[in-house]
């Protein structure tokens, strides 16, 4: 229908922590996240696929992972993107000295993280990627090809239009805006699809009620994917992520979901007739 807003508010790192599953549930029966991205090698990942089933309306994807924790395939497979038993690359590493060998060890290791969530009776509705490296076009086109080959509808974009105010993050928005049009490009040629536009990414760690009021208020005709990371930062989750090496855990995850299950946000969700949907609802 012309004109018709669409939002998917996509939860990342399901599976972190259990105070990050917990925040995630939160969001989705008191707030307005409707999609969340399942990390397949986080230490709550069994945590997060019993909570996953209670909830039949929250769309899984798969949060492809090789730049934090412990691989899902044998290192020995792997041997140039991990360092005793750990991922170590980073986007630097993957622009300036990403080879064939290492791309298609990181395609190994989408594979196994991929195999283990379906084997979990997990329907995957999307692929995304941790920090967003998924994006990198070499790793796209290899990404596109998973989804064609298990028929997985959807890949995110991430092409967030940069923005000076975002301060540091402009950093991160930038190289993705840059790849955006690469990627497009091979989106059309493929079965996959993915949201009209991106939004969140410059307020990871920042996220306010002010600025989500604006998005919504703003918000173009079309699907919009709104990407945020709540969780409660307590003792289990400290406790869980003690192998993942360092991650975006400080209280900015309860800011984020004290954000998403506000009542005045929801308010202007049904004010202005924006339509919830996960990554299933493009079709």
């Amino acid at each position: 229908m012309p004109g018709v807003k669409k939002l998917i508010v996509n939860a990342d790192d399901f599976g972190l922590s259990r105070g990050v599953n917990r925040g995630i549930m939160t969001c989705y029966h008191s707030g307005i996240v409707r999609s969340a991205s399942l990390m397949a090698n986080g230490r709550a990942f069994d945590d997060a696929v019993a909570a996953a089933r209670d909830v039949p309306g929250l769309g899984v994807g798969a949060h492809l992972n090789v730049v934090r924790g412990r691989p899902i395939a044998k290192a020995d497979f792997i041997p140039h993107i991990v360092r005793e038993g750990r991922f170590f690359l980073t986007g630097a590493v993957l622009a300036l000295r990403c080879s064939r060998t290492m791309l298609a060890e990181i395609e190994t290791e989408y594979r196994a993280q991929i195999e283990k969530i379906l084997q979990a009776n997990v329907k995957i509705t999307h692929l995304d990627g941790e920090k967003h490296h998924h994006c990198f076009p070499p790793l796209f086109e290899r990404v596109l090809r998973l989804a064609e080959e298990y028929a997985i509808p959807a890949v995110r974009l991430a092409k967030e239009t940069p923005r000076l105010s975002a301060g540091i993050k402009v950093f991160q928005t930038l190289p993705l805006w840059a790849c955006a049009g690469f990627n497009q490009r091979q989106l059309r040629r493929s079965a996959a699809r993915s949201a009209d536009f991106q939004q969140g990414i410059h307020l990871t760690g920042r996220m306010n009620r002010e600025q989500v009021r604006d998005i919504l208020r703003t918000l173009p005709p079309g699907v919009t994917e709104l990407c945020c990371h709540p969780g409660y930062v307590d003792e289990s989750h400290q406790q869980d992520i003690q192998d993942q090496g360092r991650f975006y855990i400080d209280a900015t995850r309860e800011a984020e979901l004290r954000v998403l299950t506000d009542e005045a946000i929801q308010q202007e969700v049904t004010r202005l007739n924006i339509q919830l949907i996960n990554y299933a609802g493009l079709n």
